[in-house]
């Protein structure tokens, strides 16, 4: 499992990939990096032609400086590793990034395992109580987002766990607080996200064309938005489905990594692979 390289328009990103089988690929969250996978990547190598990588800015992939397009980016890992039609895990973010694949391009996606996936065009209009239900997001992200303009990381780092990491201790706990430090820049500044862009219209419009098995997590421990967001996306997807996982927060693999690899295993039933 050696680090990797790969040009892509505009700028390079990071990637691993290990095993043989049926594919799979998974994104990160917007406060973390590919190391969120750390257990789950060795663990699918076994069965699985697995592959993660860093979007850009996070990690070890470097900053964007001119615009660029997430999912031209997964497109590009996916033909350099020639996977066909994997199982796209997005969390978060990552989840907007599958979500967006899944809608420009359906040919290339097996399926879809979202945990607590963003997604564009959201809006307050979309979720039970509107702006209200984020007032818990707003005022946290603010305290964060003060507190690293004043040069206090731990406490921005605190003010993100109390709202995405509630559920996290010992080692996800660390590793949490590890990748918030390192990749701060991204996470507080956005330096990538202002060269970020989307081709075609948002998905929030659009839910009802996607057309390849999806199943949503989401722990009851996260923000108390992220499940409103969460069936929102399963009332407009085709045959999609949320599971709410008691005791999760938000980097659900790591409060609850039992749930995850049973969502795997689900999929992988859906989609007609063999195992072991």
């Amino acid at each position: 499992m050696r680090e990797m390289t790969l040009d892509v328009a505009g700028g390079k990103i990071a990637y691993e990939e290990a095993g043989r089988g049926s594919p799979i690929v998974l994104l990160h969250e917007g406060i973390a990096d590919r190391r969120m996978w750390d257990r789950e990547f060795a663990e699918l190598a076994k069965d699985h032609h697995v592959a993660r990588y860093d979007l850009r800015g996070y990690g070890r992939s470097p900053a964007a400086t001119s615009e660029f397009y997430p999912v031209q980016d997964l497109l590009s890992l996916l033909d350099h590793l020639r996977l066909e039609r994997p199982l796209v895990v997005g969390p978060s973010m990552g989840g907007k990034i599958a979500l967006d694949l899944a809608l420009a391009r359906p040919e290339r996606v097996g399926g879809l395992l979202l945990i607590a996936p963003g997604y564009s065009g959201m809006d307050y209009d979309h979720v039970p109580g509107g702006k209200a239900t984020f007032e818990r997001d707003e005022t946290l992200s603010k305290a964060a987002s003060d507190a690293w303009a004043a040069g206090r990381l731990d406490d921005a780092t605190e003010a993100l766990r109390q709202l995405w990491a509630s559920a996290l201790s010992g080692r996800a706990l660390e590793l949490f607080r590890t990748m918030v430090r390192e990749n701060a820049k991204e996470v507080f500044e956005e330096r990538s996200g202002q060269f970020e862009r989307r081709q075609g219209p948002p998905a929030a419009g659009r839910l009802g064309e996607v057309r390849v098995p999806t199943q949503i997590l989401v722990g009851d421990r996260d923000n108390p938005a992220m499940p409103h967001c969460a069936n929102f996306l399963a009332r407009g997807i085709p045959g999609c489905k949320v599971d709410l996982v008691a005791g999760a927060d938000h980097l659900l693999n790591l409060s609850m990594p039992k749930a995850f690899d049973d969502a795997v295993t689900t999929m992988a039933s859906r989609l007609g692979w063999r195992t072991g």
